[in-house]
């Protein structure tokens, strides 16, 4: 019955055309574990002639029917051209009906066809040549599950509440765009044209709010760099918070938070734990990187879910705390933290291609126990970590597939991107055994590659480099094997003897120190392919917060 079940919920997903492209996620080749991926796929994901062109501005108005749950939009991109080519390659899904294209260069013909926006031009536009293109188009974006990428729902008095939130699902399925995550504007403008009573949150700046007939128009610049999918807007019956902070440089900044105006009081008890939150992430990493472009948090329909929209953060419509230990009055919010600290990971420092989302991931959610290590006694740090390991699927590499438009969002198996990232971190942090030399990298790295895409190669050789060791082989298994090391190892209590060895591991020439903890006592053992053999008075405990993450197994 159950097998039945799944076949007619597969064959009703594979019948839909909007669902097509995330089913494979579900049924990836056994070997890799990954998903097979067509020729469009790769299209989409990776850098090709028809995609030489360097963004430099989106400047997006769009006009939302909250009624009919459609949009209109005007995209203006402009570019300069990385060589010699007569056409380009946009991005745009096919739910949305191109009306006009206009360019700077004389357009011959253009092609809308399976998400994707062929430009002719009528002749060749030589490298470095700057110029602009203006799309106009219409329609009732794709409704993925009611993730979205446009979520329109309503809130208890039956106002209009609208939020949008595209990462993994793509920026193309509600504007003309390039995909690709290492082309990221200069600069961006966002401008919402809303019925005349709502209120419009959206990343940056709020320039100005001008009428249009019954309407409103809320203007919005970004002026700093900013990746694809944190180009949002939320809609709805809003109020404004504001928290006063001072920043670690000594300057007075604000902190805003945009909620329903039924629920302001709720939210303003809920959000007053953000600036202390803020506080701990910027001793960690250095000042708040978008003070110039605000920094918002958005009440959003996402539910418990949330996103990193640079400069204005959306989180969902629940206020809960979900970490709260015995005995402690504070109580704090992990999502929250974890998409503060994105302003960081991810949006100052974002990776090249989708095969690295692990670096966004990853070190967010590490902030979480670090967050919480820094409010806490330090030993909940070591429990966070453990709790984090309980949600590894050990299913698929942490590094994904590059040059191919990859969503790690879809499946539980692709979550260790979260989990398994945090306890990379962890573990290196454990192995070094030095942690000012630890977070002086981290913090390097941040300031190193600020406002760039890195992939993760660049990110493992500035690790080995401010570390002066090879991290590589543990970056290695961690990051391309299913599995974490696994260590065997037995302990015979006639001869109080406890034996041990790599199953699955390290090369011999690189020392991983095990820690083994024996009452009060902590042992280090340095684990080889060979087995090995050492007095203990009884069976030891491996704890993953003492050295690492590990498997362990008995010996048999």
């Amino acid at each position: 019955m159950k097998k039945l079940l799944l076949l007619i919920i597969v064959s009703l997903i594979a019948g839909s055309c909007r669902y097509k492209p995330f089913v494979k996620y579900y049924f990836p080749n056994k070997k890799e574990g990954f998903p097979r991926f067509s020729k469009l796929d790769y299209l989409q994901g990776e850098t090709n002639n028809l995609r030489a062109y360097d963004i430099t501005t989106y400047d997006w108005y769009v006009k939302v029917d909250p009624e009919k749950e459609r949009i209109a939009g005007l995209m203006t991109i402009e570019f300069e051209m990385e060589m010699q080519q007569d056409s380009i390659l946009i991005d745009l899904h096919s739910k949305l009906k191109v009306d006009n294209i206009e360019s700077s260069f004389p357009i011959k013909n253009w092609k809308h066809r399976k998400d994707l926006l062929y430009i002719v031009y009528s002749e060749p536009v030589e490298k470095g040549v700057t110029g602009s293109i203006n799309i106009a188009y219409h329609g009732k974006p794709a409704n993925i599950s009611n993730e979205g990428p446009i979520q329109w729902r309503t809130d208890s008095n039956g106002n209009p509440w609208i939020s949008t939130q595209t990462e993994g699902i793509g920026a193309h399925y509600m504007m003309p765009c390039k995909e690709l995550l290492y082309d990221e504007p200069e600069q961006c403008f966002i401008r919402v044209e809303v019925p005349g009573s709502l209120v419009v949150a959206a990343n940056g700046t709020l320039d100005s709010v001008t009428t249009k007939g019954e309407n409103r128009v809320y203007h919005h610049s970004v002026l700093n760099p900013i990746n694809i999918y944190n180009i949002s807007f939320n809609i709805g019956d809003y109020e404004k918070i504001t928290f006063p902070y001072t920043d670690i440089n000594g300057e007075e900044q604000e902190i805003q938070v945009f909620a329903l105006s039924h629920q302001i009081d709720t939210a303003r008890s809920f959000y007053s734990q953000a600036p202390l939150h803020v506080k701990e992430l910027e001793k960690l990493y250095g000042s708040f990187p978008w003070w110039r472009d605000g920094c918002k948090i958005v009440q959003t329909t996402l539910g418990g879910s949330a996103m990193e929209h640079q400069s204005a953060i959306s989180m969902g419509s629940y206020f809960y705390n979900d970490y709260a230990p015995p005995k402690y009055s504070l109580k704090v919010n992990t999502t929250l933290i974890h998409e503060l600290a994105h302003e960081w990971w991810g949006n100052l420092l974002t990776g090249n291609d989708y095969c690295d989302m692990w670096l966004h991931e990853g070190l967010a959610t590490y902030a979480e126990a670090l967050v919480i290590e820094q409010l806490y006694q330090p030993n909940y740090y070591g429990h966070y970590m453990w709790l984090l390991s309980l949600n590894v699927a050990n299913e698929r590499p942490i590094l994904k597939p590059c040059g191919v438009r990859y969503n790690s969002w879809v499946s539980p198996k692709d979550g260790d991107i979260y989990y398994k990232g945090a306890l990379l971190l962890h573990t290196l942090r454990m192995q070094i055994g030095d942690d000012e030399a630890f977070f002086s990298i981290l913090k390097g790295a941040l300031t190193t590659f600020a406002k760039q895409n890195i992939t993760t190669g660049t990110f493992i050789n500035y690790f080995n480099e401010m570390s002066k060791k090879d991290y590589s082989p543990l970056f290695e298994v961690y990051l391309e094997e299913k599995s974490p090391p696994v260590l065997l190892y037995s302990y015979d209590s006639t001869q109080s003897t406890l034996s041990f060895k790599w199953k699955t591991g390290f090369p011999d020439n690189f020392p991983f120190k095990v820690v083994a903890t024996l009452s009060n006592d902590k042992i280090a053992l340095t684990p080889t392919n060979s087995l090995q053999q050492i007095e203990m008075k009884s069976m030891p405990i491996f704890k993953i917060g003492d050295f690492g993450y590990v498997l362990t197994e008995e010996l048999e």
